[in-house]
């Protein structure tokens, strides 16, 4: 099974679709940044382009709310496409997963809960998942990783989230958020990958085979 993975759309649709129709894929999952409240003053239209252009990839999408994306009015267009993962389990065909959306950083964000908010809901999912291949999506990287380093070599990750990953494992999990911190890295056994920013023409490809995950790191 070939999943899309990918983060940061800021509603650059044309990418997202170019994406879409490079790929074959069984799945698509999404970081979040599916449009951006800070950018566009016609925030739901945006949205409901990106949506749709989701939808029209013929497969099952699943995805969570970024920092700039207003948590309740994107869930509720989620749901209303069958897409929303925010704070939410899903069994899939073979595998099950869970998500919980926004991002810390700049305090003027639509949505950046603290990180014990996002640690203590990702817990409480991760008790109610079955036992098969588990994969978490997290806009908010964890700190200290290869995921959170910004231009000034700062780490920015939250080490709240970090802690999630110190206490439970996940075959894998998706997180997006710091542009720059493309790549892949592993905390207690978890693999965590941040695709790139689809509005930079970059994504991944995960394929499941029973409990094996393997990656590809791909872009335009």
């Amino acid at each position: 099974m070939r999943i899309l993975l990918v983060t940061d759309i800021h509603g650059k649709s044309e990418k997202l679709r170019r994406i879409i129709d490079t790929e074959h894929f069984d799945a698509l999952l999404c970081a979040g940044d599916l449009s951006d409240a800070t950018w566009y003053d016609d925030y739901a239209e945006n949205l409901a382009t990106v949506l749709s252009i989701l939808e029209q990839s013929g497969v099952r999408v699943g995805a969570i709310p970024g920092n700039t994306d207003p948590e309740h009015e994107c869930v509720d267009a989620l749901r209303s496409h069958g897409m929303n993962l925010h704070d939410e389990v899903c069994t899939w065909d073979q595998f099950v997963v869970a998500g919980y959306g926004g991002g810390i950083g700049r305090t003027d964000q639509p949505f950046d809960p603290p990180g014990d908010e996002i640690r203590d809901a990702m817990l409480a999912l991760h008790a109610q998942m079955a036992d098969r291949p588990r994969i978490a999506i997290i806009h908010q990287p964890p700190f200290d990783t290869c995921l959170d380093i910004v231009e000034s070599d700062l780490h920015v990750g939250d080490a709240t989230v970090r802690n999630l990953f110190e206490q439970v494992d996940f075959d894998l999990a998706v997180t997006g958020h710091i542009h720059e911190s493309r790549g892949q890295d592993e905390v207690n056994g978890t693999c965590i990958v941040n695709p790139g920013a689809v509005m930079d023409g970059y994504y991944a490809v995960a394929e499941i085979q029973g409990r094996s995950i393997d990656l590809e790191m791909k872009g335009l």
